[in-house]
């Protein structure tokens, strides 16, 4: 029986030259190391499944503004809809002030920033497939929350001003107070 070989942690190596303590090799020492090697892991490395498995833990602020620009295979796995099932918008704290719009815009090179458009990002990232909504703790506007359960309609829409108890409330709630203005309006 032989010996089993070694299972790799999680992605291939990349390979780096062995320097001396001050960074620089002389002659000798370069062609004494020039084949040792080292292993170097790095995370862009890791396999899809992992990266989309921790990028689904992190918040929609970090999604936006942080992984896609990182390197291409985060932002290919950002792009993977389970990223986005889940989308806590309460960190959000103070929109359209909050210092992530500044960078939200920075990042997209945008001029303006719209809710509206902001809201059509991290729906068309999740495939319409988003699951669960947290509202931030002021209220958006009748058409954004409209515009939210049409879009995605198995979308569980919270906030922190409604207990968690009936999940269905708030998108109940503003599909028939939409209802109503449009009755109210036509007639």
């Amino acid at each position: 029986m032989g010996r089993a070989a070694p299972v790799a942690d999680f992605a291939e190596p990349s390979y780096q030259r062995v320097q001396n303590e001050e960074g620089k090799m002389n002659a000798s020492e370069e062609t004494m190391k020039s084949e040792q090697v080292i292993d170097i892991r790095r995370w862009e490395d890791l396999p899809l499944d992992c990266l989309v498995n921790i990028f689904k833990r992190l918040g929609v602020e970090d999604m936006t503004t942080g992984v896609p620009f990182v390197c291409k295979s985060w932002y290919e796995a950002h792009l993977n809809p389970s990223c986005w099932k889940i989308l806590d918008l309460r960190a959000m704290y103070k929109w359209p002030q909050s210092p992530f719009i500044g960078r939200f815009m920075h990042e997209y090179r945008l001029k303006k920033f719209t809710t509206r458009g902001f809201l059509k990002i991290i729906i068309n990232r999740s495939h319409k497939s988003l699951t669960e909504l947290i509202l931030p703790d002021y209220l958006l506007p009748l058409s954004e929350m409209v515009y939210i359960c049409k879009e995605c309609p198995m979308a569980n829409v919270y906030a922190s001003w409604h207990s968690e108890q009936d999940p269905g409330f708030i998108r109940s709630f503003v599909m028939t107070f939409n209802g109503a203005v449009k009755q109210h309006l036509s007639t």
